[in-house]
């Protein structure tokens, strides 16, 4: 049987900080079709989580679209992740926060077919 190290047993069982945040407008909005995200990270004040939770919300509270770009270089790394991308050829000329949802790395060509999530 492995042994696990005290100290991260111990972080895995210590209480959960939670940090509530709400939109009204989009609650008001989508009514019992909203959606709670829930999430739990390693966030360690309260204070960070509750900025957290607002940018969040801020990304989420609005209608979101799946957009699909061809772009050079290597993209894997950046699944799972909130980027900014920057490109008049793709619409986002000032710059739009995405989620990236997927990426598909073509080695050969230096491109990669990438996948993300935005804000309409």
């Amino acid at each position: 049987m492995t042994a696990v190290d005290p100290v991260y047993a111990q972080y895995l069982m210590s209480q959960t900080l939670w940090a509530v945040a709400s939109d009204d407008a989009a609650a008001t909005r989508w009514g019992a079709t909203a959606e709670t995200k829930e999430r739990r990270t390693t966030i360690a004040t309260k204070a960070d989580a509750q900025a957290e939770a607002a940018r969040q919300l801020a990304f989420m509270g609005g209608p979101l679209v799946v957009d699909d770009h061809v772009l050079l270089g290597q993209w894997v790394r950046y699944r799972g992740q909130v980027i900014t991308i920057t490109g008049p050829k793709l619409g986002y000329d000032g710059g739009v926060d995405v989620f990236v949802l997927g990426a598909q790395d073509a080695l050969a060509t230096g491109t990669s077919v990438v996948t993300v999530l935005r804000r309409l």
